[in-house]
């Protein structure tokens, strides 16, 4: 803007000279006046565009403001869902060479409601340790009697991130029902998305808390058909094994516990140890 400003001192200075030499004439006075309005013109454009870039760097601000906001907002339920996932806590199954061919699930006996899935080690005792979300998860499911509502009314947004987003909100609610079925629909909307491997395996979780462990079975014996290579495969197996410990198919369990240590040896511990306390319960040799 000063570099425009000194161009219109310079060119009204050396016209002036100009105009001294000629006698000032009106042609001399035309050409000036004309340059100065083109300008003037110039410089106002340019102070324009200054307040419009000034006016898009607070946009940029705010809209940064904003996604930093919404990014911190994401952690936090991730991170309230990973602690619910812990909660609820159950176990799966395989033949030592992986295939589920030979296992078929049966009905699972009623069981009148969700369970504390925690309180499942020797004696009862919650084999993780203390647990305050565990309990809280199987208070919210206790009371409810897992029927928070009816199914029907579950729809999913057409973003596959938001549809995982909106099924998990209703495990943080502690609707298992409305859960199950958002999982479901996921999975058959969104077969390939980087997101299944996960939404077939809180699919597993959800059968174990509403104690249908037939079905638990069969969807813990998908996630390791499909996704052998997920961070959950390990956690998979060891949750197939509790759904065969609860079907009254301790043989086939022990078999899952031990294909679980053999494929995965780098386990993490609180999985091993989990495998260990139900080997323990049912007996492995």
């Amino acid at each position: 803007m000063m570099s425009v400003r000194a161009g219109i001192l310079v060119l009204v200075s050396s016209l002036f000279l100009s105009g001294t030499a000629s006698a000032g004439t009106k042609d001399d006075i035309r050409a000036l006046q004309a340059q100065v309005a083109q300008l003037q013109q110039t410089l106002a454009g340019q102070s324009q565009a200054t307040v419009r870039i000034s006016q898009l760097e607070r946009q940029i601000q705010s809209l940064t403001g904003e996604v930093e906001r919404l990014q911190y907002e994401l952690d936090q339920a991730n991170t309230r869902l990973d602690a619910v996932s812990a909660a609820l806590a159950g176990d799966g199954s395989m033949t030592a060479a992986g295939d589920f061919s030979d296992f078929e699930t049966s009905p699972s006996s009623p069981s009148g409601g969700p369970v504390d899935l925690m309180a499942r080690g020797p004696q009862g005792g919650n084999p993780m340790g203390n647990d305050p979300i565990a309990d809280q998860i199987a208070q919210q499911a206790q009371g409810s009697g897992g029927q928070s509502g009816g199914a029907n009314d579950v729809s999913l947004p057409l973003d596959p991130n938001a549809a995982f987003d909106y099924a998990s909100g209703f495990i943080l609610a502690g609707d298992y029902q409305r859960a199950k079925a958002a999982f479901t629909l996921y999975l058959e909307a969104f077969p390939n998305h980087q997101r299944t491997p996960d939404a077939q395996f809180r699919l597993g979780e959800i059968h174990l808390a509403l104690e249908e462990n037939a079905a638990a079975a069969d969807a813990f014996i998908a996630h390791i058909r499909n996704y052998p290579n997920n961070g959950r495969a390990a956690e998979a197996y060891l949750k197939l094994g509790t759904a065969f410990a609860r079907l009254d198919k301790p043989t086939e369990a022990c078999t899952v516990f031990k294909t679980m240590k053999s494929k995965h040896p780098n386990a993490p511990a609180a999985v091993v140890q989990r495998a260990d306390l139900e080997m323990a319960r049912i007996d492995c040799k």
